[in-house]
C-alpha cells in the first residue's frame, strides 16, 4: 500500500466513525437503503476502486481493497455489500471485456452512477452453478432472448446494469462449456419481483428475477466469447470470495470495540468488568482502549497471504486464498 491508499482507509474510517456508526442502529432496524451513505461513498471513490484510471477509476491494491472493505463493514456490513458484486463486475469487465463494453459501462460504474450486480443463484440451485436452467438463446434475428429465475440477487433494484450468468448451450458437454456471462440493463421482459427477507443484512435488498423472453444484443455476452462464462465467473469470484472474508474481519472489528467499549462503560462491585477475571487476562498486552488494527495479530492468515500476494495495479496475478495455519495454544 502506498500513502495514496493509507489516506483512502483513513478517510473511509473517519466517515464510518462520524457519519455511520452514530445511527447505524436505527437505519438497520428501519431496514432502509442507505442512499446518503451510497452518495458519500461515491464521492470517496468507492466504486472506482476496480477500475482502470484510464476509464475515470481510481484503482487501489488488493492490501487496499480489503482494508477498505474492512471498514465499510466495521460500520455496516451492508455498505460493504453495496459495493461488493459492483466490484466483481468491474473486475469481469477490465478482463475480458470488449473495448466497446469497457467504454460504455466502466466510465459509468467507476463514479458510481451506475451500479453492478451479479445474478447467479437460482431457485433450488444453490450453488450447484452448472445446474443453472436460465437460458439465453438465439432469436432468429442475432440476439438472443433471455428465460428463466434467479434468486437471492443483491443490490438487484438498485444496480443499472447486471452480469447474468445463463446457459447459452443447453446441451454442452462438459456442462460448463455452454454458459455464459451476458451483460444488460434492466427493461421490459424483466421482474424484479420481491425482495426477500433475511434476519441481518438489512437495507441492502435481495430479491428474485424473473425472465420472460428478455431481449439481449449478441454483443451483451462478455467479451463476445460464448460458453466461457463459467471460467470468467469462477476469476471474478476469487476477488468476491477475498470481499466476503474481509467484511468479516470487519464485523468481528466492530464487535470488539463495541465489546471493549462495552467493558470499560459497565461496572460491578466498584470497578469496570474488564478489570475482573477472567476478563483481566483477555488483554493482558494492551489497554481496552487500544483495540489492534490493521496488520494485527488478529488479521486472518489467509485473507492477509491473500491479499500480500495479488494486486489490481495494473494487472490481476492469479490469488487463491490459501488454508489459514493454525497457531499453537
Amino acid at each position: 500500500m502506498d500513502d495514496e491508499e493509507d489516506m483512502l482507509v483513513a478517510t473511509v474510517r473517519a466517515f464510518i466513525d462520524r457519519k455511520v456508526k452514530p445511527t447505524v442502529r436505527e437505519v438497520e432496524h428501519a431496514n432502509t437503503y442507505p442512499e446518503a451513505w451510497i452518495e458519500q461513498m461515491k464521492r470517496i471513490g468507492i466504486y472506482g476502486l476496480a477500475i482502470p484510471e484510464e476509464y475515470g477509476g481510481s484503482p487501489v491494491s488488493m492490501p487496499g481493497y480489503v482494508l477498505l472493505t474492512q471498514e465499510l463493514a466495521r460500520g455496516w456490513m451492508s455498505l460493504a455489500g453495496a459495493m461488493g458484486g459492483h466490484t466483481v463486475v468491474a473486475k469481469l469487465l477490465t478482463l475480458f471485456g470488449t473495448a466497446e463494453q469497457k467504454r460504455s459501462y466502466l466510465p459509468r460504474m467507476a463514479t458510481g452512477e451506475m451500479r453492478a450486480t451479479m445474478a447467479l443463484t437460482e431457485p433450488g440451485g444453490g450453488s450447484d452453478l452448472q445446474n443453472m436452467s436460465t437460458t439465453a438463446l438465439p432469436d432468429g434475428s442475432g440476439g438472443l432472448r433471455v428465460n428463466g429465475a434467479k434468486t437471492w440477487i443483491s443490490n438487484a433494484r438498485h444496480s443499472g446494469l447486471i452480469a447474468l450468468l445463463c446457459k447459452t448451450d443447453p446441451n454442452a458437454t462438459p456442462r460448463h462449456k455452454g454458459i455464459s456471462i451476458v451483460l444488460f440493463e434492466q427493461g421490459p421482459g424483466l421482474t424484479i419481483s420481491r425482495d426477500l427477507p433475511k434476519l441481518g443484512y438489512k437495507g441492502v435488498e435481495s430479491c428474485e428475477l424473473s425472465f420472460d423472453n428478455f431481449p439481449a444484443p449478441a454483443s451483451a455476452v462478455l467479451g463476445s466469447r460464448m460458453g466461457e462464462g463459467f471460467s470468467q465467473m469462477m476469476k471474478g469470484l476469487e476477488t468476491g470470495r477475498i470481499q466476503v472474508a474481509s467484511r468479516a474481519r470487519g464485523v468481528a472489528t466492530a464487535a470488539l470495540e463495541d465489546a471493549l467499549a462495552y467493558a470499560q462503560q459497565r461496572e460491578s462491585f466498584g470497578r469496570p468488568i474488564w478489570k475482573h477475571r477472567p476478563s483481566a487476562t483477555t488483554w493482558p498486552t494492551w489497554p481496552p482502549s487500544s483495540p489492534p488494527r490493521g496488520n494485527s495479530r488478529f488479521t486472518p492468515h489467509g485473507v492477509t497471504t491473500a491479499a500480500n500476494a495479488a494486486t489490481w495495479k495494473p494487472g490481476w496475478p492469479n490469488c487463491s486464498p490459501p488454508r489459514s495455519r493454525r497457531r499453537s495454544p
